[in-house]
């Protein structure tokens, strides 16, 4: 999988701008989380996070799962998590790896995202039927995966299967290759995408996709079922990375559908705030009672 190596690479370099929220570290209590085992996929000893509930809650409440982009944990989780937590749902923002560390493909950090969501399911104060992922970028391309039902499989069946997934800008033109590759352990995972409620948000200049219409040909491979539980936004202008701080641009041979060229960030507050909007709205309406 000599292309998800480069793009891990080079998201290292690209995207580490801070995202329009301040604090860097979701709101919320530090927590350990006991690691995991998944056959085929690896083995993690832990899980570093922060665990968030809303304020004055006493009943059962759903949980959001945010998965960090290629350069960990830096801003983007608690600019949506205390937007989330205002309406009501609980986050968990796990640490992955740090900068500059990211592993050579998304997949091998299906563990952590596992791990996560045994533990959230066994919180006294969580509903373990109300839970959703949400990636940026890197963490996106995991929440896509673990959209799969192929890859809820494979992650065991004492792993709960989320309610709800939100990836943002997940690289949909490296995903419809990568998939397609026979060697690779989530070769045909979008054959049998599953058919909870999926909100992607990506802008229409973002430089790893063709066209303005990202990410459609991709959810074209879908099974008819699954593609009707989508609902793909186009933020208009927004390019990759569009809720960080930092401008940013470099050459990356996965550009452009992997034709390759320049990748350019543009902080966007205006579409920040937008998709935060958005994916506030989209788990009220699918997670909360």
């Amino acid at each position: 999988m000599h292309m998800i190596l480069i793009i891990g690479l080079m998201l290292s370099f690209l995207f580490s701008g801070q995202a329009f929220a301040q604090p860097i570290a979701a709101p919320g209590e530090p927590v350990t989380i006991p690691g995991t085992e998944i056959p085929g996929l690896g083995q993690i000893n832990e899980v570093p996070g922060r665990f968030g509930l809303p304020a004055g809650s006493t009943a059962k409440v759903s949980a959001v799962l945010i998965l960090h982009g290629a350069t960990g944990i830096d801003g983007r989780g608690a600019f949506y998590a205390k937007a989330l937590q205002e309406a009501g749902i609980a986050t968990l923002e796990i640490r992955m790896f740090g900068a500059g560390f990211a592993p050579t493909a998304p997949r091998a950090n299906l563990p952590h995202a596992a791990a996560a969501l045994k533990w959230l399911a066994a919180q006294p104060n969580i509903n373990s039927q109300r839970l959703g992922v949400m990636g940026f970028s890197w963490g996106g391309m995991i929440s896509l995966l673990m959209a799969s039902e192929l890859v809820q499989e494979r992650l065991g069946k004492d792993v709960p299967k989320p309610a709800a997934f939100a990836p943002f800008y997940p690289l949909c033109s490296v995903l419809a290759r990568a998939w397609l590759v026979p060697q690779n352990p989530v070769y045909n995972a979008h054959t049998r995408m599953g058919t909870k409620p999926m909100l992607i948000l990506v802008g229409t200049r973002d430089d790893y996709e063709e066209g303005e219409r990202a990410c459609e040909a991709f959810i074209a491979m879908w099974p008819a079922a699954a593609r009707e539980h989508v609902t793909l936004r186009h933020i208009e202008g927004a390019t990759h990375s569009f809720d960080m701080t930092k401008a940013m641009q470099a050459n990356d041979p996965n550009a452009h559908g992997g034709r390759g060229g320049m990748v350019n960030v543009t902080p966007n507050p205006e579409a920040a705030a937008e998709a935060r909007k958005a994916v506030v709205s989209f788990f009220v309406k699918h997670l909360k009672p």
